[in-house]
């Protein structure tokens, strides 16, 4: 039984293009997000260079002591659970590869510096 005058409830081409036009719309927002996650404020060309992390001591499960290169500066970072705190800056560069009892030391050196 054929209803020849009611329209249909639907339409189907303007089903299709609702559908291109919605999948446009999830592929730019997918590309946005993307893009997004690939150039961070701050993470310019070259500033992945500028701050790497040198040394990294585990004090307890969620506390570390980290020494970070930022430019030419070697600061000394406490990390704990519930912050990020700086101890002190170092003075005196730590070479490139130390064995750990020296890391202690030129720590325990900075520290005791910084304290007074």
């Amino acid at each position: 039984m054929a209803l020849a005058g009611l329209p249909m409830p639907y339409d189907a081409d303007g089903l299709g293009s609702l559908s291109l036009t919605l999948g446009i719309i999830v592929l730019l927002l997918w590309g946005g997000i993307w893009a997004m996650r690939r150039m961070r404020p701050g993470m310019g060309l070259g500033s992945a260079r500028d701050c790497t992390i040198l040394r990294s001591l585990a004090l307890g499960p969620r506390e570390r002591l980290v020494v970070v290169e930022v430019g030419a500066r070697q600061l000394v970072i406490g990390i704990g659970s519930a912050s990020v705190s700086l101890i002190c800056e170092l003075d005196e560069r730590l070479p490139a590869t130390i064995p750990d009892d020296r890391f202690g030391e030129a720590i325990k050196k900075a520290v005791g510096r910084w304290r007074g």
